[in-house]
């Protein structure tokens, strides 16, 4: 990624900005780090005679704000939706070392949150939440 390419359009707009870093990484959205790590660019970069007005830097911080909130929220919503699984059975994909892809299942018993991640414990394996490819609920018998 061409950082002077980013900083010089982040002067333009954000959704500019956004766009044209999203497109010229490969990926389809902008993390928190990486819009960061743009805006630090375009302050360390700026034109001494022609400065980012503090009411623009405002709005910046304000965007910055708005996707850690997201973020949040889309964590939160991920949680809710692994704890909804417990006691459900599960179906999985899992690749192993030698690169074959294989399905299995079993009944989801606990949820891990680690560094930002969600996993599920099914059948004594730790899954990736990703990795579910469908739950149902698990019949009891008498």
């Amino acid at each position: 990624m061409s950082i002077t390419a980013a900083s010089s359009l982040t002067s333009t707009t954000s959704t500019t900005s956004t766009s044209s870093t999203s497109s010229s990484s490969g990926t389809s959205s902008l993390d928190y780090e990486s819009f960061i790590n743009l805006l630090a660019t375009e302050l360390k970069n700026q034109d001494p005679d022609n400065p980012v007005s503090s009411t623009e830097y405002v709005s910046q911080m304000a965007q910055i704000s708005s996707l850690q909130q997201m973020e949040n929220i889309y964590s939160s919503v991920s949680n809710v939706q692994a704890y909804s699984m417990i006691g459900k059975n599960a179906t999985y994909t899992s690749t192993d070392s030698s690169g074959n892809t294989t399905s299995s299942s079993g009944t989801v018993s606990a949820v891990t949150t680690s560094s930002g991640s969600t996993y599920l414990t099914i059948g004594g394996n730790s899954v990736a939440l990703s990795a579910v490819t469908k739950v149902t609920n698990s019949t009891s018998s008498s």
